[in-house]
């Protein structure tokens, strides 16, 4: 490093493992994305992903080829002493060792194309610089799946050696080129600073800050080349495309967990047959996932070790990959048409009575949504996308997919209390498809109307992308609302007067007393106050609180209805699914209280001191309503209520 460089550590890898997904569904989420990205032209794109296993990891002689130059570095990291950082130590222990892999190839695709000398930031689609040159900055077009040039991060993050290796080769040409990358930290060898990007590539006689590193070139260098495909089993023979090797992969990343993934993730794509997904693995049949395998794929697939998303359980994407086969019969005569409100609390359904009994019936529905788009500095955009509905009562919560392109997007559930399936679909290429892009986080696991990118570049953004999150819910609930009914009593207890004239009671001494008042509410023990984004729950001085359970539940307030009531009978009325709760957008942060339970709007806790404080962030500046009972009474309504 030159003396006026700045220290920095890779941190890219928070960006995915917050998201709260397991390695394979991100490995396989970005390692697909790239290939669909670099799809060529209308062709079907196929994946190979291929395990070495014990039978065909390369012997210690053959791995010291590709890993020549790394120990010393990772001496030096391991040498530092630090505590936190165990993975060089490791690292240095495997070095010895024969060397497994896990090798992804694409075909039909353009492979990494660009000026392999290049190193601009400005320089579009230039895909080698983006997979080797740089971090955080991403040359591919605006129609792509990806764009914040981290999704590479997953093939070091899926190394113990936290190392990959590429090869490539480009449409018009028949070479292969050949290179590597290390991910480590800052440190110091003999003296001499280093940066954490280390590259595998070919040798020049250049000063260290001239030299920029080049490919191993099977022209130049065959011999080398041809025996790296061989040690890797690569198939560079049918065309163009990519190649990556990942050494010594992590014991997570197993055959199962990634054709569970390729179906959790992509059913969608591969249904429609724009993609299919060969797995090998030594001693065991050939993984085969296409539009005509996925179903027997899926069923063949063991209960997984770890808990899934219920949505993402076996049956549940059964019914998914039925209702995706579905949408493949339909044109656009179809679809009913209608367009949704700017501010999504309302909407207006045509034929309404007509698609009620539809719905009754179990018949599936297809709507195509219009709405708009407008970029900033721009004028507004006509938008559309589809959603497909069908009703389940074997379901014990609703299930919503939500695909951009040809990417599942996972961590949003909006109909959870409804028997209902729903599937979003936006083209990717579209203005709306950019500006669902650009509300995503690197992890591309959930669209955040609050997201800086989409607050940067577009007018309107928040609306928007409401507008497609909760399109199923409000469609969802007006199918399955009723006209109101004439309740004569709704307004009893607050009102006992005399209803005679109406209810046809009798009158003279034979007519009831008024009820007696009820007994005043006991003071409550908490004291409740607005903060910024959300509020706060602190124990009154001197209640007896220490080791009591209680129940804390919140809501948006609502213009009719009881707010928890409906939240739980499918957030009816416009009530926001409060699920996000489990994904952290929305913070519990407590002192001197044992959190022992979050699950939607609800959070249990255990009382560990006379200073008890909850703090609860994260939403928005409509008014709450908050209900705080002892657990024992967590039955019955409003006994310790705000």
């Amino acid at each position: 490093m030159m003396p006026s460089e700045i220290n920095q550590d890779p941190v890219q890898g928070e960006f995915f493992t917050a998201a709260s997904e397991a390695l394979p569904q991100r490995f396989v989420r970005e390692s697909l994305q790239n290939s669909l990205d670099a799809r060529r032209g209308n062709q079907p794109v196929h994946v190979r992903i291929t395990f070495s296993g014990h039978d065909d990891a390369c012997l210690p002689a053959v791995a010291t080829r590709y890993l020549e130059g790394l120990a010393p570095h990772l001496q030096a990291l391991s040498d530092a002493d630090d505590a936190e950082y165990l993975a060089p130590r490791e690292a240095i222990s495997l070095l010895n060792k024969p060397m497994p892999w896990v090798a992804v190839e694409d075909f039909g695709t353009t492979g990494l194309e660009g000026d392999i000398r290049a190193n601009d930031p400005k320089a579009q689609n230039n895909d080698f610089w983006g997979f080797f040159r740089s971090v955080g900055i991403s040359p591919k077009g605006e129609d792509a799946a990806g764009s914040w040039g981290l999704g590479k991060w997953v093939y070091p993050d899926a190394s113990r050696i936290n190392a990959y290796f590429g090869a490539t080769q480009r449409p018009g040409e028949s070479h292969t080129l050949f290179m590597g990358m290390a991910v480590l930290r800052t440190h110091t060898l003999s003296g001499q600073k280093h940066p954490p990007y280390g590259h595998f590539a070919m040798a020049e006689d250049a000063r260290d800050d001239e030299w920029l590193p080049l490919p191993v070139d099977s022209r130049t260098s065959p011999d080398f080349v041809e025996q790296a495909v061989a040690d890797f089993k690569l198939d560079r023979s049918k065309g163009p495309g990519l190649s990556v090797v990942v050494p010594y992969p992590k014991d997570e990343l197993t055959p199962v967990e990634v054709a569970r993934a390729v179906i959790t993730q992509y059913f969608l794509p591969v249904v429609r047959g724009e993609l299919t997904v060969e797995i090998r693995a030594p001693g065991e049949q050939t993984c085969t996932i296409r539009a005509d395998t996925i179903n027997r794929e899926l069923a063949a697939l063991p209960k997984p070790d770890t808990d899934v998303r219920e949505k993402e359980s076996p049956s549940a994407l059964a019914g998914a990959l039925r209702l995706a086969k579905w949408t493949l019969e339909l044109d656009d005569s179809d679809c009913v048409s209608m367009s949704m409100a700017t501010d999504q609390t309302s909407l207006k359904l045509p034929d309404l009575t007509v698609l009620r009994e539809r719905y009754d019936r179990n018949e599936r529905l297809a709507f195509n949504i219009e709405t708009i788009t407008q970029r900033k500095d721009a004028v507004k955009v006509p938008a559309s996308f589809r959603l497909y509905l069908e009703r389940d009562d074997t379901l014990a919560r609703g299930h919503d997919y939500f695909v951009r392109g040809h990417l599942n997007i996972p961590l949003m559930n909006h109909i959870q209390h409804c028997k209902a399936r729903a599937l979003v679909v936006v083209d990717g290429k579209s203005d709306l498809g950019h500006l669902l892009r650009d509300s995503e986080g690197p992890a591309h696991v959930r669209w955040d109307p609050h997201a800086q990118r989409l607050k940067d570049g577009w007018r309107g953004g928040y609306t928007r992308v409401q507008t497609v999150r909760r399109a199923a819910v409000l469609i969802l609930q007006r199918l399955t609302d009723r006209p109101n009914e004439q309740q004569l009593d709704a307004l009893a207890d607050l009102f006992p007067a005399d209803t005679t004239s109406i209810r046809g009671r009798k009158t003279g001494k034979n007519r009831r007393s008024p009820p007696s008042p009820p007994p005043p509410a006991p003071p409550s023990k908490f004291s409740m106050k607005r903060t910024e984004g959300g509020f706060r729950i602190t124990a009154r001085q001197g209640a007896e609180l220490v080791n009591s359970d209680w129940v804390l539940r919140f809501a948006y307030d609502v213009a009719r209805g009881n707010a928890f009531n409906l939240f739980d009978k499918g957030a009816r009325q416009g009530v926001p699914d409060f699920s996000v709760l489990k994904r952290g957008q929305i913070e519990i942060n407590s002192r001197h209280a044992k959190v022992e339970k979050v699950a939607d709007n609800e959070v249990h806790f255990r009382v560990r001191h006379r200073d008890c404080r909850i703090d609860v962030t994260g939403l928005d500046k409509r008014d709450m309503i908050v209900d705080l009972q002892p657990l024992e009474a967590a039955s019955n309504a409003g006994n310790e209520s705000s």
